[in-house]
């Protein structure tokens, strides 16, 4: 019997030290990813956001590009593309509504805060 293994993407706010700024990235929000995207994978312990936070911050499982950099949303026609090439089924039914519910209660996806993570796609693979 198959078994179907379900993830989410997201853009996440992240700080590039190399280059002194704030960039979003796409992230998976497991490290146990089934199949092709796990080699695509890498977890990081990011930098804080913010001084006011004390304490270590959580590790985040970053998508990484062909290129070798982090994954942004500018990266998403690679992202979409390979999900399609290797097997990966995008719901789209079920981003819509997690997008339309994420913020503000009930607010869209277009009107998330902009430092706040954003769901950018629901992912399911069978295995």
């Amino acid at each position: 019997m198959p078994t179907v293994h379900s993830y989410s993407v997201s853009s996440v706010p992240f700080y590039d030290a190399r280059q002194q700024q704030y960039t979003k990235i796409l992230c998976v929000n497991s490290a146990k990813v089934v199949g092709p995207l796990a080699d695509r994978l890498k977890t990081v312990r990011p930098p804080r956001l913010s001084g006011l936070n004390q304490g270590a911050t959580p590790c985040i499982h970053v998508l990484t590009s062909f290129s070798g950099g982090y994954m942004t949303p500018d990266d998403l026609p690679e992202l979409f593309a390979f999900l399609a090439t290797n097997g990966y089924t995008v719901d789209l039914g079920l981003t819509k509504l997690a997008a339309k519910h994420q913020s503000n209660g009930g607010g869209t996806y277009a009107n998330a805060n902009a430092n706040a993570n954003a769901l950018v796609c629901l992912i399911s693979y069978t295995v």
